[in-house]
């Protein structure tokens, strides 16, 4: 095994961090047991005050740098050949055809990770010795502390070191300065547990051992007190998680397709493949508009993961994608969005040109009174007047409409054939801007302040009944008495929304059959006030 772990280097031992349970968990597509190898998973630190809170985020923030760090050392100049490789190069090991990780053998194969033997295959079943861990571990320590030194200067115990194999001889004298393991209790040949490879990755690391109150895995009992405080800062850090089962299974062996399998979701994961970024955008003096960049992975992922920075702040700044222009400067400015996985960063620009702020006439929006729906929502209809005049909303009369709550991004509406505003009842309460330009350049701005529907408790009375061949049961809709409304309406789980009439019950009763299952909402306005409540069936 000597030369493929010499092949192998340090981004196999990435890949072997998370537990598996083979194959129903080795093909789920997350190796890390989150998305991304550094983010943060859920803490289970159970601290007693706001002091201890701090000094845990501090210690929190500087062990994910540590291991960010690492990782990104030991990916640095794998990145260029993983996306490189043919995934439809031909399967050539005798005993992996039938094999669950045979695609990912082969892949990890075909890049150069990984080695067969002279034989022609692979023993993909085979368990990773202590020797070959220890191999891989080392490997994630910082360049410069293994760089230097002879065995004599790491370990003045030659005797000790001299039952180890020639070839990880050097790796066991520098693990034991760095208190990975103890020489005299290191036995190279014996098969590796995952408890003990854990505690080897997590000393490599350089991560401390934390709090172990609150124990994630089932058989966490299983792990020796010394152990595993290291395995569950790995657990923290989101580098593994249990089996499916919730077990961590500490005695379990790692095999070379594990290795295999979690090595290829991890690079995957980390390869870059496109950030896409709108090429050119306008906005005016003083206001601001919003990014999206949007970002691709080898696996076929995507986020919203960037950093953003402007070319010139003075004439725009950005922040989380939100790019405010300055309100006495014109010009053009770039936009960057960047992405970046291990060592791997790419980005996109966009140029964003800072217009003169046009005139603007203010105008108000009138309800109609009217209700209506579309697509399984409701909505109230709005007329916009300037100076008592109607300005048409209608496709063929304006450019753009734009719509924008209270200090959030503005989004585009698309204008029809209709001149009034269709207000979209279930909308959040706020101040809603609506900015339109119409065809002859001119600009109008008007408000509109919306009230949510306030939401009620619904209440069965356990009363049932029938009418005219359908059962009814009866429902109280917080304290209103429902015998007199000015419109209700009910939004049917398949989008379907009837329009309701009032009779003399104060209360609502609901029909049970022939209705589509899931939860139905009911709109309805009492005395200028909207009020929702929702029943499932």
């Amino acid at each position: 095994m000597k030369k493929p772990l010499a092949l192998v280097s340090t981004l196999v031992l990435a890949g072997m961090l998370s537990t598996v349970a083979v194959p129903a968990y080795a093909s789920n597509g997350n190796a890390w047991g989150n998305n991304d190898p550094g983010k943060k998973a859920v803490n289970t630190e159970k601290l007693s005050n706001h002091q201890s809170d701090q000094n845990r985020h501090k210690v929190e923030k500087a062990q994910k740098k540590n291991i960010q760090e690492r990782v990104k050392k030991s990916l640095q100049v794998k990145f260029q050949a993983c996306s490189n490789e043919n995934p439809d190069q031909p399967l050539h090991f005798a005993d992996t055809y039938q094999h669950w990780a045979a695609r990912y053998i082969e892949k990890m194969s075909a890049i150069g990770l990984l080695n067969g033997y002279p034989d022609n295959t692979f023993k993909p079943d085979r368990p990773l010795t202590l020797a070959e861990v220890l191999s891989l571990a080392m490997r994630i320590a910082p360049e410069d502390e293994q760089t230097g030194e002879t065995l004599d200067e790491l370990n003045n115990n030659t005797e000790e070191l001299a039952a180890i194999p020639e070839w990880v001889r050097k790796d066991a004298g520098k693990a034991a300065k760095k208190g990975l393991i103890k020489l005299n209790r290191f036995h190279s040949a014996v098969q590796a547990s995952r408890a003990q490879t854990m505690v080897m990755v997590a000393k490599a690391l350089g991560l401390e051992p934390v709090d172990t109150s609150d124990l994630p895995f089932k058989d966490g009992l299983l792990i020796s007190k010394e152990d595993i405080g290291y395995i569950l800062a790995l657990y923290q850090e989101g580098i593994i998680k249990g089996s499916p089962n919730g077990n961590f299974n500490p005695n379990s062996a790692i095999t070379r397709a594990e290795m295999a399998c979690l090595l290829q979701k991890l690079l995957d994961k980390a390869v870059i493949t496109a950030v896409s970024l709108p090429g050119t955008a306008t906005v005016e003096q003083g206001k601001s508009l919003t990014l999206k960049a949007t970002v691709k992975y080898a696996d076929g992922t995507s986020d919203n993961k960037v950093t953003w920075s402007s070319s010139d702040p003075a004439l725009a700044t950005v922040e989380n994608g939100v790019v405010t222009a300055a309100a006495a400067k014109t010009g053009t400015v770039t936009i960057t969005a960047t992405a970046s996985r291990g060592n791997a960063t790419m980005s996109a620009d966009c140029k964003v040109t800072v217009v003169e702020k046009e005139a603007v006439t203010t105008g108000t929006f009138k309800a109609t009174g009217n209700v209506g729906s579309h697509d399984g929502k409701l909505y109230e209809e709005y007329r916009f007047e300037v100076d008592g005049k109607q300005i048409s909303l209608a496709q063929d009369q304006v450019k753009a409409i734009t719509l924008q709550k209270d200090d959030a991004a503005a989004i585009e509406l698309t204008p029809n054939t209709d001149s009034n505003l269709w207000f979209n009842v279930q909308r959040e309460s706020g101040e809603y801007t609506i900015t339109v330009e119409d065809k002859n350049d001119n600009n109008y701005v008007a408000t509109i302040n919306w009230t949510a529907p306030i939401e009620l408790v619904v209440t069965a009375t356990g009363n049932k009944g029938e009418h005219e061949g359908n059962s009814y049961v009866e429902y109280k809709l917080g304290n209103l008495n429902l015998s007199g409304f000015t419109c209700m309406y009910q939004l049917k789980p398949d989008g379907q929304v009837i329009e309701l009439t009032a009779n003399t019950d104060a209360t609502l009763w609901f029909k049970t059959n022939d209705q589509v299952p899931g939860k139905h909402i009911f709109l309805f306005k009492q005395n200028g006030t909207w009020y929702s409540a929702g029943i499932s069936i």
